[in-house]
């Protein structure tokens, strides 16, 4: 049995709780555009690249075709101003989820360590909305990497980053993306939530995720 020393946690439905910030920002961009999206269309975008949602938004959602690179481009910086926006406003209650500071507490007490990877641009700024920064020994996100999850190359860089080999990690995610990308890094996970399958554990909340079930993990 491995010892546990390092945590990886997706940020995103994880930690926090942003998802209804970037479903109004996806819907005002859709409103906008004449197509088509509600909040189910919405939560099949957990964990997808922003250019890939874009992509379904058009092609699979609205069977319209795939916008040229530069109009992606715009799209995808202006649903991420209104959702920086949306952002800005935030204060860590609105953002931690229940559970979440408890947990990275007791790893701290612990002495295990643990790491952000995220595939978010924006996982530093809600880390800082969220008053969480201190809690983490590294933070991985979009800028480090060029392949998104199920890539597993971000959680490969977040091992990287203190020094510890796949067998003594868990991870924790919220998408089945999420999931693949850790299973393809050779770490054990956690699924979090009803939008996560196939995770060597699931539960429905961070908050019901322990030290010892990480543990027993490994």
């Amino acid at each position: 049995m491995a010892e546990l020393k390092v945590v990886l946690f997706d940020l995103d439905g994880v930690l926090v709780d942003t998802q209804a910030l970037h479903y109004r920002s996806w819907q005002r961009l859709a409103d906008e555009e004449g197509l088509a999206f509600d909040e189910r269309k919405g939560d099949a975008f957990r964990g997808m690249a922003r250019d890939e949602c874009v992509r379904v938004l058009f092609r699979d959602y609205n069977n319209r075709p795939v916008p040229d690179h530069a109009t992606m481009e715009e799209l995808m910086e202006r649903k991420n101003g209104y959702y920086r926006v949306t952002l800005d406003k935030a204060v860590p209650a609105d953002l931690v989820l229940p559970g979440a500071v408890a947990l990275l507490e007791a790893l701290r007490r612990e002495r295990i360590l643990v790491v952000v990877a995220s595939g978010s641009k924006n996982a530093k700024d809600v880390i800082a909305h969220a008053a969480l920064g201190s809690y983490f020994d590294a933070v991985i996100d979009r800028f480090d990497v060029q392949d998104t999850k199920p890539d597993p190359t971000i959680f490969l860089k977040a091992l990287a980053a203190v020094n510890m080999p796949a067998r003594n990690a868990v991870g924790v995610e919220d998408a089945v993306l999420g999931v693949q990308a850790l299973r393809g890094a050779g770490v054990k996970s956690i699924g979090v939530g009803h939008y996560v399958r196939d995770a060597d554990l699931m539960v429905d909340k961070i908050e019901n995720v322990t030290v010892a079930a990480m543990r027993a993990l490994l």
